[in-house]
């Protein structure tokens, strides 16, 4: 059964990456080739390294364009999309979780109903908050 699993994972894997890839484009799942290429060329020269010098991840979304238009036009795998699907997202709130695995779905629970670790620490001076008791029986 643990073939069919790494099977079954691959499977996965490939449907996300072709899910990353139409959102890096910005097209549809049943887009066409003309459709394709337009979204293509639109992408390249908006994120294109030579138009947008002042950016330092110019270079990066360019390369990921020309991943995703390969993926989807021509088949051909791409290492920079699946390293992207295991990065976090910047803008993601929840993007220190894992939430594909019940671990960080757990985690993801305890820190929006608790807080963070972080929150729960005492203060590092040594002082309390003045709602706070000690911790003595009288």
């Amino acid at each position: 059964m643990k073939h069919n699993m790494n099977f079954m994972e691959k499977i996965d894997r490939e449907i996300e990456a072709r899910k990353a890839a139409r959102e890096i484009l910005g097209v549809q799942e049943n887009c066409g080739s003309d459709e394709l290429k337009r979204a293509y060329r639109r992408a390249a020269s908006k994120h294109h390294p030579d138009h947008n010098q002042s950016s330092p991840e110019a270079d990066k979304k360019f390369k990921l364009i020309k991943c995703a238009y390969d993926l989807l036009a021509f088949n051909k795998p791409c290492s920079e999309i699946l390293e992207q699907l295991e990065r976090p997202r910047a803008g993601d709130k929840d993007s220190q979780y894992n939430l594909d695995n019940s671990w960080g779905r757990f985690l993801w629970w305890r820190d929006k109903f608790y807080g963070t670790p972080e929150e729960a620490k005492p203060e590092q001076n040594g002082e309390r908050k003045k709602s706070e008791r000690p911790n003595s029986c009288i």
